[in-house]
């Protein structure tokens, strides 16, 4: 990058001519930045991004540096980490980045788009334009695939960088995993990003520079140039407390400072639990629930009412020696085996970095369908951090994870398995009629993957704007209808390119 990366970063400034539209992003996470880079190519509209957290100037080796990714989980850079209740009364510790850049800079950096079937249900459902066919072109347009290049399901010019994790990148247990699932007879896929290769065993895509270096959306997007446009002004630690609305429209907002700020529209991209906190604070949501806190209801909603996430049990190992490989998020990963594409499962290292004695890793197995029951809601004060429940599997989960543990089974007899010399640390019969229940009790995992708390189809229309509430629109992980079958970060990425095309239309059409 050349000139000055931190231009217009004065809390106090706002530039914003009266005879433009002014549309204020709340959230400058993998949505937001996005959305004000979209937004702002077009000179007849002010974009105001404001942020929660730091800005770039946050970013220190825990979050560019891949190998280091566990350091940023555990707050070596802004983040805000919320408990997700199970059921059995544990809690799953939740982090989204609090940052310019937001999750997608301390998140596992896959970049994984879903299934067709995924996006053909949404369009299935009644919501126009998002159905495999609409969406797939741009998950084409936002990369710059540097292993596939140009070709009908990749990129060669889009703003995030992507390429596949080297062998010699990955780490030792990570090696013996892939190597063991193909002695057992999983399939490999070059391209786990190309439905036709699943089922099938491969290695995660991540939004990596040339220089190893992670990618977030608001380096991606938020280029010097971009940031350097006379109609968009990024303020970074500008919480929004509250959205103004009268006579069924938004009008602006207030920051937790109490400044307030008017515009003619606003998108709140604040993510999958922080979207819904701050409508339920602006009167928006179940009225039952906003009335128990005394907030005038706007709009009767069904907000965080269908959380879904990536929820599944976790299998730690041990083996001697060094972790070896970047490690960190560097990951294998088989998508579905041989009973199809609804689960995954793969070795990652558990923090903190090991010792060169002993490494410990874990074997994850998700269901990559959710029943959608989780919820997301107030907690004992308005200020108080949001009560997290997490979704229960759905129904016919634990049979597809017998089969996972089925094939774990067998990959710990491979030869690569008993070359690593791996352990199981929680040691369980994984052909028992309740390994998936027990290994559940003992370690639950989430993906990170929330979604699906203002949902298009209910709380919002295809276009993601609120119903009943004019002037005002949700554009990030919190707008999916349901969890698509991958990692969701680059479906946030797609989510908010789609939206901001559609304002632009709108903009030029009136």
């Amino acid at each position: 990058m050349s000139g000055d990366p931190f231009p217009n970063d004065d809390p106090t400034e706002v530039r914003m001519n009266p005879q433009t539209r002014n549309i204020i992003v709340v959230g400058g996470g993998t949505a937001g930045s996005v959305l004000a880079a979209r937004l702002s190519e077009d000179p007849g509209v002010s974009v105001t991004l404001l942020e929660a957290g730091p800005d770039h100037d946050a970013y220190d080796a825990a979050v560019l540096e891949p190998s280091r990714a566990s350091a940023a989980w555990e707050g070596a850079t802004p983040n805000a980490t919320t408990p997700m209740l199970l059921e059995n009364g544990g809690a799953i510790p939740m982090i989204q980045g609090r940052l310019l850049g937001g999750t997608s800079a301390v998140n596992g950096l896959a970049t994984l788009r879903g299934l067709p079937p995924d996006y053909d249900a949404w369009a299935a459902a009644g919501l126009e334009g998002w159905g495999w066919d609409d969406v797939v072109s741009t998950f084409i347009a936002a990369e710059r695939d540097c292993d596939f290049g140009s070709s009908p399901l990749h990129g060669s010019t889009g703003p995030l960088p992507v390429r596949r994790w080297r062998r010699d990148e990955l780490s030792r247990a990570q090696r013996a995993y892939y190597d063991g699932m193909v002695e057992v007879g999983e399939p490999e896929a070059a391209d786990i990003n190309d439905p036709s290769q699943l089922p099938g065993l491969g290695v995660f895509p991540v939004t990596i520079d040339e220089d190893g270096k992670r990618v977030t959306t608001s380096l991606a997007y938020l280029t010097p140039e971009v940031r350097g446009r006379e109609n968009l002004t990024i303020r970074t630690n500008a919480a929004v407390a509250k959205i103004a609305v009268a006579d069924g429209r938004a009008t602006g907002v207030t920051l937790d400072s109490g400044e307030q700020l008017e515009a003619d529209e606003i998108v709140v991209a604040a993510g999958a639990i922080w979207s819904p906190m701050l409508l339920f604070r602006s009167g928006i949501g179940p009225a039952d629930h906003l009335s128990e806190y005394g907030i005038t209801v706007h709009a009767d909603l069904p907000v965080g009412s269908t959380m879904s996430d990536h929820i599944g049990p976790g299998l730690p190992y041990r083996h001697d020696g060094p972790r070896g490989g970047v490690g960190g998020p560097a990951q294998t990963l088989l998508v579905g085996a041989s009973n199809g594409t609804d689960i995954d499962y793969h070795a990652f290292p558990v923090a903190p970095v090991p010792s060169e004695d002993q490494t410990v890793f874990m074997m994850a197995v998700f269901s990559l369908r959710s029943s959608g029951r989780g919820s997301v809601r107030l907690g004992d004060t308005l200020e108080a951090d949001p009560i997290v429940k997490v979704p229960p599997l759905p129904d016919d989960a634990p049979d597809r994870l017998r089969h996972a543990f089925d094939r774990i089974a067998k990959w710990e007899q491979s030869a690569a398995a008993r070359e690593l010399g791996c352990e199981a640390l929680m040691p369980l019969d994984l052909n028992a009629a309740d390994a998936v229940s027990t290994a559940l009790e003992r370690v639950t995992l989430s993906y990170g993957h929330m979604t699906s708390t203002c949902p298009m189809g209910s709380v919002l229309d295809a276009d993601c704007r609120v119903r009943g509430v004019d002037g005002l629109r949700v554009v990030d992980a919190s707008s999916m209808p349901t969890i698509p079958s991958g990692n969701t970060y680059l479906g946030c990425v797609m989510v908010a390119e789609r939206v901001a095309r559609k304002m632009a239309a709108i903009a030029r059409e009136a």
